[in-house]
C-alpha cells in the first residue's frame, strides 16, 4: 500500500494526483480538510451557489486575500453549511476538496490528523 504523510495543500494535491492508497494529513491541514469536507455533501445546485459566490468574494475582495465572514455568511444560510466549513473550503480550494472525497474515504480523524484511504471499486 502506497502511503504518504502530507503537512502542506501542495503535498496533498501532489498525493491525490499520484493516487497514493493511504493520505495522513497531518497539522492545521488536517483539520482544514476536516472541515471543508462537509461541503462535500452539498447538492450540486448548493456547489453551484458556493463557487460563483467565492468566486465573486475573490474578485471583489483583493486586500483580504480570502473569504470574509461577511460573504460566508449568506452562502451559509443558502446552503447549509457551518461558515468555518466554506471559509476551509475556499482556503484550500472547493475543487480539491470535492476531487479529494470523491476518491476518498476518511478512515479516521483526531485534532491534528486526519487519515484517508482510496474508494475501492
Amino acid at each position: 500500500m502506497k502511503t504518504i504523510e502530507v503537512y502542506t495543500q501542495k503535498s496533498l494535491k501532489h498525493a491525490k494526483e499520484n493516487n497514493y492508497d493511504e493520505i495522513i494529513i497531518k497539522g492545521a491541514l488536517a483539520n482544514k480538510v476536516k472541515k471543508a469536507s462537509k461541503i462535500t455533501k452539498l447538492s450540486k445546485w448548493g456547489i453551484g451557489v458556493l463557487t460563483a459566490t467565492l468566486g465573486t468574494a475573490t474578485v471583489t475582495a483583493p486586500v483580504t486575500g480570502g473569504v470574509s465572514l461577511a460573504v460566508a455568511a449568506p452562502v451559509a444560510a443558502m446552503t447549509g453549511v457551518q461558515v468555518a466549513a466554506i471559509i476551509s473550503a475556499s482556503a484550500l480550494g472547493v475543487a480539491l476538496i470535492i476531487a479529494l472525497f470523491k476518491g476518498y474515504e476518511e478512515i479516521s480523524y483526531r485534532e491534528g490528523m486526519l487519515i484517508l484511504r482510496k474508494k475501492q471499486k
